[in-house]
This record gives C-alpha cells, sequence and structure tokens, in this order.
C-alpha cells in the first residue's frame, strides 16, 4: 500500500470528533506525558533555537510540566531572556521499526524559574516522584526548578495525523 506522506491532516479536536474526542486525545496526551521520562526542551536566544534532553514531570491536569537545570546553563539563561519554551515528548525509542507507529507531542508554553518556597516545595515533590534519582540534583543550591505553563499540545500519530489540543485554563 503506498501512503502519501506529503500531506499531513491537521485536526483540532475541539471543532472535529468524527474519528476521536478531545477526550480521547488528552487521554493520549496523558500516556505519553505520564510514560516518557525525558523530553527535548526548545529555547530561543541571540536569534538562534537551542534544544535539551531533559527530565521532566507533568501536572495530572497537563496545565504545567517542571523540570530541573543548573542555573549556569544555556538553557537557564535563555528561559530568564524569553519564556517562550517547547518540548518534544515522543516515543521513537519504542517503535525503531517504523515512523507510522511513532507518538510524539510538542507542548508549547511560558517558562519560568521557581522562587517561592512553597511553589518550589510542591513542583519539586512531582518531579521527584517520577524520578527520585535526581534528587540531590533538584536540591543543589546550583540548580533551579523550572515551571512550565502549557499554553497548547500538538500531538502527532501515525505520522500524519496532527491535533491540536488545549489544557484547561488555570488561575
Amino acid at each position: 500500500m503506498k501512503r502519501d506522506y506529503d500531506e499531513p491532516m491537521f485536526i483540532d479536536v475541539v471543532y472535529y470528533s468524527k474519528d476521536c474526542s478531545a477526550e480521547q486525545i488528552e487521554t493520549e496526551i496523558k500516556e505519553l506525558c505520564f510514560e516518557q521520562p525525558f523530553a527535548v526542551l526548545a529555547t530561543q536566544g541571540e536569534g538562534q533555537p537551542y534544544t535539551a534532553l531533559i527530565s521532566f514531570a507533568a501536572s495530572d491536569d497537563l496545565t504545567h510540566l517542571v523540570f530541573s537545570t543548573p542555573t549556569q546553563t544555556r538553557k537557564y539563561s535563555q528561559i530568564k531572556d524569553n519564556r517562550q519554551v517547547s518540548m518534544l515528548i515522543d516515543t521513537r525509542s519504542l517503535q525503531p521499526e517504523s515512523i507510522n507507529l511513532v507518538r510524539a507531542v510538542t507542548v508549547t508554553g511560558k517558562a519560568r524559574p521557581l522562587e517561592n518556597p512553597d511553589e518550589i516545595e510542591l513542583w519539586s515533590k512531582l518531579l521527584l516522584d517520577k524520578h527520585g534519582y535526581l534528587e540531590k540534583f533538584v536540591h543543589s543550591e546550583s540548580s533551579s526548578l523550572i515551571l512550565v505553563r502549557a499554553v497548547r499540545y500538538f500531538y502527532v500519530r501515525r505520522f500524519q495525523e496532527v491535533y491540536q489540543w488545549t489544557p484547561p485554563e488555570t488561575s
């Protein structure tokens, strides 16, 4: 069977529900975010994009993602200068035989280093529940927790199907 890979199908699940509902897409996005340990973080500085592999955790409602980084890194300084980030979370390592089986989600959002002790305690607990081996790193004087407020998720499955999902608003 020959497939045309040139034209992806973009579906905004808020308005489209023939093949699947917004709830089904949300469930599939949650599976990716909760099961995958790593993401590729994209930041921007000096007119250039920059990517880095990070360990992360997501809130139950997918409105926030959290990771830790040393304060003397490019990603930290770029986030301080430009809060807009994206994160790629995918299953490519689980499906090396076919791109058609890979699922991926790109999260766009705004990042900020956490300074409030209550926020640091809350979000470090979420991160360490998923990545307990990072305890010394997360609590290091030279590290900072970064909180990403997710604005939009772009979920891709079956290579061609692209779904847009927006998390609920939080106050």
